[in-house]
């Protein structure tokens, strides 16, 4: 496996997607689709290599959630958010007050 320059080393379309080499690896595949990707990664570099890199990063089996915002952080924000409003209106209705002044002079 050379990786110069030029070289193929790469992922092409027929190669099977990050997630089907994941599900390979941890034996979730019908057995046609396991030889399927076998015979695949005999003749392909990449996906081998990539093989071996999912097989030293499990994924997480755990899953994580956003804690809810407080109620406290989320009025501020809003509250934030309606002064920007305000400023971005005040000032599209000067720019537009303006030019329209000056189109009719």
């Amino acid at each position: 496996m050379s990786s110069f320059a030029g070289s193929e080393f790469e992922k092409k379309l027929q190669c099977p997607t990050s997630e089907v080499l994941l599900s390979y690896q941890q034996r979730d595949l019908n057995c046609g689709r396991t030889s399927q990707i076998a015979s695949h990664l005999a003749a392909c570099d990449f996906c081998a290599a990539e093989l071996q890199l999912l097989s030293k990063y499990s994924p997480a089996k755990e899953s994580y959630e956003c804690p809810p915002v407080p109620v406290s952080l989320r009025v501020l924000a809003e509250g934030l958010f309606a002064i920007s409003r305000c400023r971005d209106r005040d000032l599209l209705e000067r720019a537009f007050g303006q030019s329209s002044q000056s189109d009719g002079a």
